[in-house]
């Protein structure tokens, strides 16, 4: 765990005042979801919480409870879409490669320090980028954390998930009053955030599995403190995905932008690479 770094129990958010249990889906995984609950720090018993994770034969799922006509989230890199936008060309025509400014040869070490479900950083890593992985929601970093192991043994050590990607302890730029130290062993070139939007009004315009995120991680409502800590890090750039039509993140114009269909990426230059 980085210097200074707080454990999950130190937010101040909805999912740890009502934490997600880790749950075994049949009796025979019940030791295995109780050692996974443990490096996660995730209660073992039901918590009455409106999402759960299970443990099954094929790894873990999380549930939405109130919801049951949706399918449990499941994140799986080895197949699907996500390994599909993988093999695109390294991801080199997708707009958040071309926000954090790859050319040249040249491939920026980068902080993915919203990282979510962990997508966006997938597709930095396969195009070349050594990127570290930070996700403050228990959860959802246990989520994130075993479907970049499973992908990692999956392929071997020869692969470049392996070679490039790193899952960090559950946390948030946040949780540090001087965020630079905790890097300072590792200072990214590029940051980049995705902080969780309020709710759009029309909630099924948002794909299911976005949906599930919403409500368990709610609006990032501390997402404006983001930037200033990302700047402070970041040796280059900082690179914000917002929704095409949201404002500034911390009131603060970027040097220049990126659009994609349904978002732009604001791009903050400290200096070149």
């Amino acid at each position: 765990m980085p210097r200074g770094w707080h454990s999950a129990s130190a937010y101040g958010i909805s999912s740890v005042s009502f934490p997600v249990p880790l749950l075994a889906a049949e009796p025979e995984l019940q030791a295995a979801a109780a050692a996974l609950a443990s490096e996660f720090t995730l209660p073992t018993v039901d918590t009455g919480s409106n999402f759960i994770l299970e443990l099954t034969r094929e790894g873990l799922q999380l549930r939405w409870r109130s919801k049951p006509e949706y399918q449990p989230l499941v994140l799986d890199y080895t197949r699907g879409k996500q390994a599909w936008r993988q093999q695109l060309g390294g991801g080199r025509q997708e707009a958040v490669v071309r926000a954090l400014g790859l050319g040249k040869g040249f491939r920026p070490k980068v902080l993915d320090a919203t990282a979510g479900l962990g997508r966006d950083g997938l597709i930095l890593a396969h195009a070349g980028c050594e990127v570290r992985l930070l996700e403050r929601n228990p959860a959802i970093h246990a989520l994130l954390h075993q479907a970049v192991a499973h992908l990692q043994q999956f392929h071997g050590n020869e692969h470049w998930s392996y070679q490039r990607v790193l899952v960090l302890p559950a946390g948030s730029l946040l949780d540090h009053e001087d965020a630079h130290a905790v890097f300072a062993d590792w200072q990214p070139d590029a940051v980049y955030l995705d902080p969780m939007f309020p709710e759009r009004e029309k909630s099924a315009a948002v794909k299911k599995d976005m949906q599930m995120l919403q409500q368990l991680v709610g609006a990032d409502l501390d997402a404006d403190g983001l930037l200033a800590a990302a700047l402070a890090i970041a040796k280059c750039r900082v690179v914000v995905k917002r929704p095409a039509k949201a404002p500034f993140l911390a009131g603060q114009t970027p040097s220049s932008q990126i659009a994609s269909k349904k978002h732009r990426f604001d791009v903050y230059i400290k200096q070149a690479y």
